[in-house]
Parts: C-alpha cells; structure tokens; sequence
C-alpha cells in the first residue's frame, strides 16, 4: 500500500473474546481504484475490431476510433506455376487410365456375351436343345451333297451357324473314320420334298434325307393289286410308317426323279400323277420313315417290273406306257380273275382303235373310283370335276389317269389283249363274264345275268 493510502484504525475487542459489530468494517480492507489505462480500439473496413492499433490516429482516454481509410491490400503468396503440375498430370493420367480400364472392361464383356450366345447357338445346332416338334416342309434337291443340304436347313431357319455345322460335320466325319484306311463314301441323299421337325438336330436330319434310315425296327406289309393311293397311305398310316397327310403332301409336291413318271407331265383333271405306279407287292419299311422313302419303294418296284419286252410292245402298240398302265387299272378292277384279263383287255383295246364307232368306254369302275375313293377324302367342288372327266360313259376314251395300282397280270393283258372281236362284256353276281359282239348280244346277255342274280 502507497503511505498516502494508509489510514489508522482501532478494534476494540471485547470481555467475551468477540468483536464489536461495529468494528467489523475496520477490519475490511478500502477499495482499491485501478489506474485509467488508456486504450483504443481501431476497426478498419477490412480488419477486425482486435486489430493492431494504427500508431498514425490520435488516441482519446476512452474512446473507440472508427477508421475510414481505405483497406491496405493483402498480399497473396505467390505460388510457382510448377507447383501443382505434377498433383493435375497425376490426376489426368489416373483418369485416363480409369477410362482404358472401363473400356477394356466393356469390350470383355461383350465379347464374352457374344461368344457364349455363339457357342449356344452352335450347340443348339447339333443338339436342338429347346427347339419345337413343328414341321417344317423343305426340298432337298437331287444329288445334293452335306454342305448343300446345310445351306438349305439354314435357308429354312432349321440351323442358325451353317459354316460351324459344316466344319463340325467334316471334324466328325474325320474322327468317325480316321482308323479307316479307305475313306469312306459320301453319303447319297433322297432328293425330294420333306416333312422334319425342328427338333432335329443337324445329325437327325442328314441322317431322315439319307436313304438308308437309322432305326432297326421294319414293319412288313402286303399290298393287294388293285389297290388305290388312299388305300395304300391309310395301311402304311395304320402301321406307324409314315402319316397319310405327309404321303399326300409328298405325292402332290415332290419331283420324283423317274423318266417313266417325267412323261406323264402334268394333265390336267388328274386325281394324282402316281396313281397306277405304286406297285403292289410285299415291302419291308423302317418305323417312321420319310414320306419320300416310303413312296420311293413303291417306285423302284414298278420300275424294275416294267421289263425290255413290256418297253418293246409298246412300241409295237404305238401307246405310252401312261396309257398302257391306264388300261391296266381298269382291267385290274373289271376281271374278275386273271383268265378274264385278256379278254376284257380285247374289249378296251377294240374300243380304243376304233373311236368313231366306239367313243366311249363305258366301264362302271371308272365311276366308281371317284365315287368310292376320290370324294370321301377331296371336297366336293374337285369330286365333280373328277366324276365328270372319269365317267367312261359320258367322257371319251381313257380317263385322265389310272384308277388303281394294277398288278403284273393286269399290265400283261393290256400289253398283249386276246385277238377277239368282242366290244361288250357283261359279269353276274358270281364272277361269270359275257361277252358280246353287238349291242343285241350284250342286251341278250343282260337277261341271262338279271336271271342268274335272281336265284
């Protein structure tokens, strides 16, 4: 404490040890006044209130000073333009490789997308995981080799990769006979119109166009003379070789390759152009076998029957061999056995050469061919057409086509008829033939039949 701050007090303290109350402020030190600093605060426009004070400003005891002069301007350090080069040349690069990265990326990714859906599309080929039971209809041409045949699966959408189909099929084939020291044959191919599913396969369907079938299971089956195409394809129908829709689609559409049935040409009217050339006999088929294949047996048979001596008559008779089949289904179904062949075929061949005379042929089967046969399975519509062109008695000479599939006996009698003068004939309800001369003797014979049917 300064001297001049000192001041004298006295406590009186009592008997009972206590203060006196009025003592007690005695006891109490005097306020002390701090010194007057003298301070200021300076704010700029661009400083904070707690600035650095300006030495330049007068300074008040007190007071605050408010500064209007313009803000000194900071200074910015300066950084070399080198500086942040290498951090941005880093950042480029890391950018860019990012990018190649996601590109690279993308690329394998598509192209592992698109191998894969080549590589199932190429499985799918072979194998047809997936793919339907829906027929398809395609034409192999003649003589087609395995590369052609592909290129018309893929044509048709059966396959979708042709050129690994054939490179597979080569591969194999290469595999398949590599023990082998000669090579083997190419295969031969029935060229013709087909029915295949798409389920195939490549193999399965090389092996339904090849001609020999892949399965050991045969069914056998007798084919009586004088049968018709219905009742020949409702038979092979019936024994699970082929179906009768395919038959008839075959039959309608396929160009088999015969000289004998390229001949025929197309006439109009016709009910089928191979009616008359299915050859009846007894033939041993493959369980479901190609419409083709089956129609081809049939074929090969009636060709292989047709002998030099049946090609040289015909000349002599000055017919095609269409005509000389045509007389023979109808002999087929007019005799009552082969003895009476000769003779009806004398009547045909007596009325033909003489058509002034004889114009019509006036035969009951050819009318009932249509009747029985043609218009239960064709609308009616093409049943009128046909019942008009094959009414031997109102239509002139041969009918447009054969009316039956006739056997050797039958094509015999119309090769080489009896010499006889005979224009009519009659049967009874036994068999027994007539013949007659005239129209006199055949009305004479009518009589005798009218009375032997009523015993």
């Amino acid at each position: 404490m300064d001297k001049d701050n000192k001041r004298k007090f006295e406590v009186n303290i009592e008997d009972d040890g206590f203060l006196n109350p009025e003592d007690l402020d005695k006891l109490t030190p005097p306020l002390v006044t701090p010194p007057k600093k003298k301070f200021e605060v300076h704010i700029d426009d661009s400083e904070s209130v707690l600035s650095n004070f300006d030495d330049q400003q007068p300074r008040y005891n007190g007071e605050i000073y408010f500064s209007n002069r313009k803000p000194a301007k900071r200074q910015t350090q300066s950084v070399p333009a080198q500086s942040n080069a290498p951090s941005l040349k880093n950042y480029k690069t890391r950018r860019a490789a990012s990018a190649v990265t996601a590109v690279f990326c993308a690329v394998v990714i598509i192209f592992s997308t698109a191998f894969s859906a080549f590589a199932i599309s190429c499985i799918n080929d072979i194998l047809a995981f997936g793919r339907s039971d829906e027929k398809v209809q395609i034409n192999i041409p003649n003589d087609a080799t395995t590369d052609e045949i592909i290129d018309i699966l893929s044509d048709n959408d059966l396959i979708k990769q042709k050129t690994f189909c054939k490179i597979f099929y080569k591969t194999f084939d290469y595999i398949k006979n590599i023990n082998k020291k000669k090579k083997p044959a190419d295969p031969v191919y029935y060229g013709d119109i087909y029915y295949v599913q798409k389920n195939l396969g490549l193999e399965g369907y090389l092996t339904e166009f090849k001609q020999i079938a892949g399965t050991a299971d045969t069914v056998t089956l007798v084919f009586p003379e004088g049968w018709t195409l219905y009742q020949i394809f409702d038979k092979i129908d019936e024994f699970g070789v082929c179906s009768k829709s395919e038959l008839l689609a075959s039959v309608s559409g396929a160009d088999f390759d015969y000289d004998f049935i390229k001949e025929i040409g197309s006439v109009p009217n016709r009910t089928f152009t191979l009616e008359g050339y299915l050859y009846p006999d007894t033939y041993e088929f493959y369980e479901k076998s190609n419409a083709n294949g089956v129609i081809r047996k049939f074929l090969d048979s009636s060709k292989s029957k047709w002998t030099e001596e049946y090609e040289a008559q015909r000349e002599k008779l000055g017919m095609t061999r269409d005509e000389i089949i045509i007389i023979a289904s109808i002999i087929q179904r007019e005799a009552a056995n082969k003895t009476q062949m000769g003779l009806v075929s004398s009547v045909l061949h007596n009325r033909l050469s003489h058509p002034v005379s004889w114009p019509l042929l006036g035969c009951d089967s050819t009318k009932n061919y249509v009747k029985n046969y043609i218009k239960p399975n064709t609308t009616p519509d093409k049943a009128a057409i046909y019942e008009n062109y094959y009414d031997t008695y109102i239509s002139q000479g041969l009918p447009p086509g054969p009316i039956c599939n006739p056997g050797d006996d039958a094509i015999k009698a119309a090769l080489f008829p009896d010499d006889t003068d005979f224009y009519y004939f009659r049967h009874d309800k036994y068999g027994e033939i007539y013949m007659a001369k005239t129209q006199t003797e055949h009305d004479r014979n009518g009589i005798e039949v009218l009375r032997v049917n009523s015993r």
